[in-house]
């Protein structure tokens, strides 16, 4: 049987808060301001939380984040050197699938 760190479980919480952090600058904000709070706020496992504020880049590769949940938090952080209105429609519209309507 293998045993999981605490650091290896789905990071459910963590899924949930990138999702809210869409289209709330207000949360995204605060995230970018106090991490740690906000993680605690959202109940992130301490492990997790832990390895996000040391080396966030390395942290959501490990815990197998979805590259578009990286880029979100990643951009919520302000850890992308992207222009913020490159990626603004896609942090706007959480209902955004790539598919033309």
């Amino acid at each position: 049987m293998t045993h999981h760190s605490p650091a290896s479980r789905p990071p459910v919480e963590l899924h949930r808060l990138i999702s809210a952090t869409v289209g709330n600058p207000r949360l995204a904000a605060r995230l970018a301001q106090d991490a740690e709070t906000v993680y605690g706020e959202f109940e992130v496992p301490q492990a997790q939380a832990q390895a996000l504020l040391a080396n966030p880049r390395h942290a959501l590769t490990q815990l197998d984040v979805h590259p578009n949940l990286q880029f979100k938090l990643l951009a919520a952080l302000g850890l992308l050197s992207l222009p913020p209105a490159s990626i603004q429609p896609y942090l706007q519209d959480p209902h955004r699938d790539g598919k033309d309507r």
